[in-house]
């Protein structure tokens, strides 16, 4: 008889959770678009690296190559969690590049698991966004319509 992990049954139990949750967001590029008031980050691109089974979701390693329309770039890396019902907390842990800081990320992945969407940034300049696997083709740009607006 075999004695399932904490890691294991938690990945059961996200799985037959059933909707976005189940998906495998790593192995291609997320396109993002994003609006802090300032600056667009339209040509921003996602990677997530590592996606490990937890208690009631998936926690979440990887990147934004950030690229904003005032000429500001740089590569954060952030960890985070997916949950059940396909809600995303990602936070950053440290950023390259100039006039760039880290930040918190909360957002929504859609049943398709192929968009997020209603996304927020909580640093800095806060912000919307939202992402599309899309392999970085740079088609994110019209979900920042439907990305939460920061009141």
């Amino acid at each position: 008889m075999r004695v399932l992990t904490r890691a294991a049954m938690g990945a059961i139990l996200f799985a037959l959770a059933g909707g976005a949750q189940a998906q495998d967001l790593t192995g291609e590029v997320w396109s993002v678009c994003g609006d802090d008031g300032v600056f667009t980050w339209h040509d921003t691109r996602l990677v997530f690296t590592e996606q490990v089974p937890a208690d009631n979701g998936m926690e979440l390693s990887g990147y934004f190559d950030w690229r904003s329309s005032g000429g500001h770039n740089g590569r954060e890396q952030f960890t985070g969690f997916i949950d059940a019902d396909g809600a995303v907390v990602l936070q950053g842990l440290e950023i390259g590049g100039t006039n760039l800081v880290t930040s918190r990320y909360l957002a929504r992945l859609a049943e398709s698991g192929t968009t997020i969407v209603e996304g927020v940034w909580l640093d800095g300049a806060p912000g919307i966004w939202a992402a599309v696997r899309d392999g970085g083709a740079g088609t994110a740009e019209p979900l920042c319509e439907t990305a939460a607006q920061l009141s």
